[in-house]
């Protein structure tokens, strides 16, 4: 998506317009607004570059904001080097505004309405966006947003966590019993169950979908009555064991692989093996650069340094995730255990 493409959207306009609010620039003459309020006329052929010092709120900034959207001057000049913007024209200033919101991630819970998420990830860029740390007046989050539906924005709850249904909790037993590395993976209690909603219910997806059931509750009669669906369901959570764990949370990927590795499954689905075999590699490859041809400008001294901190990051890496918090009081491990 370009930044002339996401100006199609309502809600981007929308969010252009409560900036606008916010920065002092909702006027007619907003798009000329330099720092402190003093207007510019240079046609719009480009940004006016001036530093301006302005008392605000007991204290003097110098700034070179300029625009609808405030734009420093540096942060101008990245913008057209990578957009190539022809001038400073109401046009160019609105897509670049885009394009900040597209550079910090934020366009995605725009586009689909979670304002307040966006204004999260940009109250960096906009010192009068709500959470804003550039210690300038800000615009509360209320403000914002009703500037921002005013300007026919459209808003979507922010997505909340529900309890784990029953139906879906009694499914647990019977598939713990056909795949005991889960035990590990997701606890044994309700309450510990309810913190790993997303997991649990991932896991009741991948065993209906492997046996054919269409709710939890055949789900359990066919692992009671039949091996086979038993063995199927086994086999698409060793497929999918990756993302289970990863969805549970590192220190339970941690306990879950070695669950997993005591159960006899196979080790090619152990998360654990694939932290090894993406990582290990790169240990080679940097080693190999920094103390062959590549390095050859540097010292010794700097090589053996170079290749030493960066490999042991590597390395600790894998071994965090082996041996990291296994001895602690909250999983009850011991570092015997894992090996």
């Amino acid at each position: 998506m370009t930044p002339a493409e996401a100006l199609r959207s309502p809600n981007v306009r929308a969010f252009l317009a409560a900036l606008r609010y916010g920065e002092g620039t909702s006027g007619p003459d907003g798009y000329r607004i330099m720092f402190g309020g003093e207007r510019f006329d240079n046609n719009f052929a480009d940004h006016p570059r001036r530093a301006i010092t302005k008392g605000m709120a007991g204290k003097q900034y110098t700034s070179t904001a300029a625009g609808a959207y405030q734009f420093l001057e540096r942060t101008w000049d990245g913008l057209v080097k990578q957009y190539h913007f022809p001038d400073f024209s109401p046009e160019s200033q609105d897509q670049a505004a885009a394009a900040l919101i597209m550079g910090r991630g934020a366009m995605p819970a725009l586009l689909a309405g979670r304002v307040e998420e966006a204004v999260k990830l940009c109250n960096r860029e906009w010192a009068s966006l709500p959470g804003s740390p550039d210690g300038q007046p800000v615009v509360t989050l209320e403000q914002f947003t009703k500037h921002y539906t005013d300007a026919g924005g459209s808003l979507s709850p922010q997505p909340e966590e529900k309890p784990v249904l029953p139906f879906i909790l009694a499914a647990l037993p019977a598939l713990f019993n056909a795949v005991p590395p889960l035990i590990a993976a997701l606890g044994t209690g309700t309450e510990r169950s309810e913190k790993n909603l997303k997991a649990v219910s991932a896991v009741v997806e991948i065993a209906k979908t492997a046996v054919g059931a269409v709710n939890e509750q055949q789900l359990v009669e066919k692992l009671q009555s039949d091996p086979a669906a038993a063995a199927a369901v086994r086999e698409a959570v060793e497929k999918q064991w990756f993302a289970i764990v990863e969805i549970a949370g590192v220190p339970e990927a941690r306990k879950a692989d070695l669950a997993f590795a005591q159960s006899g499954a196979k080790f090619w689905f152990s998360p654990a093996f694939w932290v090894a075999v993406l990582l290990l590699p790169l240990v080679y490859m940097i080693v190999g650069a920094v103390v062959g041809w590549w390095g050859a400008e540097f010292s010794q001294d700097v090589r053996s340094a170079l290749a030493g901190s960066i490999s042991g990051l590597i390395v600790g890496s894998i071994v965090g995730f082996y041996f990291g918090g296994v001895a602690s009081s909250d999983n009850g491990m011991r570092k015997t255990d894992a090996q």
